[in-house]
């Protein structure tokens, strides 16, 4: 009986030798990397601008006369005011409450509907202004300008609301800006 048990010992170990040396090693095989194509993310294109709201550059050099001589004749671009003011308003309804007027309808954001009707005399290949007192200047050369006020303003110390008008108030001659 001894002597059967050195051969099946012997089996055994023989068996464990080769199963060492067919890669049964403690440490894993490395594999190569697949590289993985991740998609390209489609761009999300930049929104244009609203309509009307960039005033563009005036393509006439500015003019800054000492002594403007302002008067108030009868209005020469009040055609060109008048359809800047509609334009803004078809453009840019959201500025408006069509349904509350008083002489015409209701601004809800001043300086953006100020912004939108000089940016459509813009368009109209005119220069424009917002002053700062509230009104608008419009020039087609320097030899004049006029001045508009196109918003009413109702309870002035502050505003209480803001309404769509059409005043022209005069003109200087050169023009002031």
């Amino acid at each position: 009986m001894v002597r059967k048990s050195v051969p099946a010992g012997l089996g055994l170990v023989l068996s464990s030798v080769v199963l060492a040396s067919c890669g049964g090693s403690s440490s894993p095989a490395q594999q190569t990397p697949v590289a993985v194509a991740t998609p390209t993310p489609t761009p999300v294109p930049t929104p244009p601008p609203k309509a009307l709201s960039v005033i563009p550059a005036c393509t006439l050099p500015a003019s800054r006369p000492a002594n403007p001589d302002c008067q108030k004749p009868t209005a020469r671009i009040s055609g060109a005011v008048n359809a800047a003011i509609d334009r803004a308003m078809a453009a840019r309804p959201e500025l408006f409450d069509f349904k509350d007027l008083n002489g015409g309808p209701r601004i809800l954001d001043y300086n953006a509907y100020m912004t939108a009707v000089v940016a459509a005399i813009g368009e109209a290949g005119l220069c424009g202004k917002v002053d700062a007192e509230g009104e608008i200047g419009v020039k087609t050369s320097n030899s004049f300008n006029e001045q508009w006020i196109i918003a009413s303003r109702a309870g002035w110390n502050p505003p209480s609301g803001n309404w769509v008008i059409r005043k022209y108030v005069g003109s200087c001659s050169p023009a002031t800006f």
